[in-house]
């Protein structure tokens, strides 16, 4: 810490308001500082120097309540950045030991990269108090930095049809997508006063645009700290909620140049071993399998400093971690699963659109698949190909569609206007034998001042059923946002003709004319109630028969305390069409968020509703559906969760219980070291007396280098399985994996 008492401000040219963007020059290093957590390299002494900051939460514009200092310097290969989070009450510091990522209810640091300073995008670095690492991206259309409170006090409901949603009170001040990964160090430390961290990000890791030899780059640039026992998060450049856009509100750094133009080449081989064992539910046997050993290889290869090849031969696309639990029983719609396997997760919000034409787990299970983004002027592209083997996999071979594979192509382009702005479109293309599925989509998206937003997605699908049957059909989706500190509201159109079909998307429903109206009001005490408001929303739902198939007004009032105590109460009334009878259902509900101790947090959701039963015979029931997270941290190293779903429906005309749905799930690791890491999850489903055990051992070095060994084991109550053999209700196993992956990411 010697080289910190040494060090003084450099010339840094910082503004205190949105309408005068802080700009910092950065110097070049002529030796790199070593990475390890401990600022005691005199190298700092070189680096610029941040010191002011104000609040984004919970007040924006005011002074932050602990201080901050960042050092920031750069050579020919990578950009370093140093930490000290100073703390007043150095006890209330939560800094965890945990795997990559997973560092969200941790005090942390975050830095913002905007490489191309066109507003629609940056990289995101992040760092606790341990030294672990988390990475994302924030993409322009993910939202503003507030629309009138917290997401976590936000309701969240929706007709039984599901074809039109609110989205509560707010959305998150920063959102990311953390499934985005790339290579960079960190290392950090508690000190007597808070505590300290040290990151270096590789150019290679970044894309940015080239420039002429001489000359400088200018990137975006922002810093924030988020104090969870405190609810606060300061940044460097201020941000304003009267003011729309997160991106739109950073600083900048220049004085970059002579930046390394090697070309990133990386290659990541993996090798999996799977050995399945399974029952026979008809014979009552249980078979193991033989060990079934499979290579592949990832290649990425940056053609230039803004354009990069991905390609894919023979993925494990297998699932570490399987999907969360949902409730399946009783539901209209198909449910939603996300996207989690790596090649997919690369670049992918050049696609999106808020029609979601792509969806990439419609792509099951290709044998290879090839992808090329980049961004050239204003120009964002991505090209998407892979062949899907899975239609192919049926039982008979006499079968047309035995041993043969679907191919998929999606092509994407983007052009920015100005800030946080774009026009695109896209096509999707799926051919498996004689059928096909095509889609060519417009979409826009618009700031209008300083709080008002404009977007929009037209997309027209032609699809071909085999022996001629053709049917095309088209969607719209348009919206006019605005996001303010105190008021906020939205009005939105949806429009999906009957025979829309998009074979490579995620769409729950068609035939509908669906419009929203929702808004809301937020005040801010800013004493022990930090924020309170008011939201509603109407909407209204016609088929394109003319007959209205759904009808929605509900409120909610929110409470933000201090303390990160959040809470929000719901009611609403909704009228939907299913099976030729109208019902008319009420709806309420109570959620919270309680964060205020580093060793426990919860969050919950309650409702008591109408609900009906979606069977050929439809009636109006008795619902009650709940959600709750519970975790618990007794150290750094050890965390435990529980998660709980429930569902209940009672018919009103004779009391019966029709169903009681229950899905427990547990979540448990602990971390020996930043690399050792051991996992077990737990999942019982009370409904169909389903019992789940998965242990995984981790070893990772980076993002791309890691090694999983694991076994999967699955129970049932046997009469469950089959009467005929196991009428008992001791549980039997139906299945158990044991698994072994290992990948090594060469980077060149």
């Amino acid at each position: 810490m010697a080289a910190l008492a040494l060090i003084t401000s450099a010339t840094v040219a910082e503004g205190q308001t949105p309408a005068s963007r802080p700009t910092l020059n950065v110097p070049r290093l002529a030796s790199p500082p070593v990475i390890d957590g401990k600022l005691d390299d005199g190298v700092w002494l070189e680096a610029a120097r941040i010191t002011s900051f104000t609040q984004m939460e919970p007040v924006d514009g005011a002074p932050a309540t602990e201080r901050t200092e960042v050092w920031i310097a750069y050579d020919s290969r990578r950009l370093y950045l140093a930490f000290y989070a100073h703390y007043s009450d150095p006890g209330s510091i939560r800094a965890n030991r945990s795997d990559r990522d997973r560092i969200d209810r941790d005090d942390r640091i975050s830095v913002y990269l905007d490489t191309f300073l066109d507003q629609q995008r940056a990289f995101m670095f992040a760092v606790n108090g341990q030294g672990v690492q988390a990475d994302a991206m924030r993409n322009a259309s993910l939202g503003g930095p507030n629309v009138g409170g917290r997401s976590r006090t936000s309701g969240s409901s929706s007709t039984g049809g599901g074809g039109g949603s609110s989205t509560g009170s707010t959305v998150r001040a920063i959102e990311e997508d953390l499934s985005w990964d790339a290579l960079f160090d960190t290392r950090g430390g508690l000190v007597e006063d808070g505590w300290v961290a040290e990151m270096a990000i590789p150019f290679k890791s970044l894309r940015y645009p080239a420039v002429a030899g001489g000359q400088t780059h200018r990137w975006g640039f922002q810093v924030v700290r988020a104090i969870v026992s405190k609810d606060e998060q300061d940044v460097w450049s201020p941000v304003s909620r009267d003011i729309q856009g997160f991106l739109t509100q950073m600083g900048t750094i220049g004085g970059l140049r002579d930046l390394s133009m090697a070309k990133n080449l990386e290659l990541q081989p993996e090798l999996t071993a799977v050995q399945f064992g399974s029952l026979d539910g008809r014979t009552a046997r249980y078979r193991n399998g033989a060990v079934d050993p499979e290579a592949g290889l990832n290649l990425k290869y940056g053609l230039t400093s803004n354009v990069v090849l991905d390609v894919t031969y023979n993925p494990d696309f297998s699932q570490i971690e399987a999907d969360r639990p949902q409730i399946e029983v009783n539901q209209r719609f198909p449910l939603f699963y996300e996207e989690k396997r790596p090649f997919f997760l690369e670049g992918k919000e050049i696609f999106d659109t808020s029609i979601p034409l792509l969806h990439s787990r419609t792509i099951v299970d290709p044998k290879f698949g090839g992808k090329l983004t980049g961004k050239i002027g204003r120009t964002t592209f991505g090209m998407l190909v892979a062949d899907d083997e899975a239609p192919g996999r049926v039982d008979d071979r006499a079968e047309p569609a035995f041993g043969h594979s679907a191919h998929v192509a999606v092509g994407r382009v983007r052009y920015d206007l100005y800030r946080e702005s774009h026009i695109g479109a896209i096509v999707t293309d799926r051919e498996f034998l004689d059928t096909s599925n095509r889609v060519v989509g417009v979409d826009g998206r618009f700031l209008l001042g300083a709080v008002h937003r404009l977007s929009f997605t037209v997309a027209a699908a032609q699809d071909e059923r085999g022996s001629g049957v053709r049917q095309a059909g088209t969607a719209i989706d348009v919206s006019l946002t605005r996001l303010g500190r105190g008021l906020s509201y939205s009005i939105s159109h949806v429009n999906y003709t009957p025979n829309f079909r998009s074979a490579t998307g995620f769409i729950r429903r068609v035939d509908q004319q669906f419009t929203t109206i929702q808004g809301s009001y937020t005040f801010w005490p800013q004493n022990v109630i930090v924020s309170w408001g008011q939201f509603g929303i109407y909407s209204r739902n016609y088929n394109h028969a003319g007959q209205l198939d759904d009808e929605m007004l509900g409120t909610a009032t929110f409470v933000q305390v201090v303390r990160n105590i959040n809470a929000s109460l719901q009611n609403w009334r909704t009228i939907e069409r299913f099976g030729g009878i109208e019902f008319l259902a009420y709806h309420h509900a109570v959620q919270g968020d309680l964060n205020f101790d580093r060793r426990f947090s919860t969050r919950f959701r309650w409702s008591w509703e109408d609900g009906i039963r979606y069977t050929e015979t439809p009636f109006l029931g008795r619902s009650t559906i709940g959600s709750a997270e519970f975790s618990f941290r007794p150290t750094s190293r050890f965390e435990t969760g529980l998660t709980a779903n429930l569902s209940r429906l009672v018919d009103p005309r004779d009391n019966a219980e029709v169903f009681d749905v229950r899905l427990y799930r547990t979540r448990t690791t602990y971390q020996f070291t930043p690399r050792l890491l051991v996992r077990n999850i737990l999942e019982y489903d009370a409904w169909e007396n389903k019992f789940g055990v998965n242990l995984l051992l981790t070893y990772r070095i980076n993002a791309g280098t890691v090694v999983f060994l694991g076994v999967d084991d699955r129970l049932q109550e046997g009469r469950n399985i089959n009467s005929d053999f196991f009428d008992t209700g001791a549980l039997r196993r139906t299945s158990r994996a044991f698994f072994f992956k290992l990948s090594y990411l060469f980077r060149q």
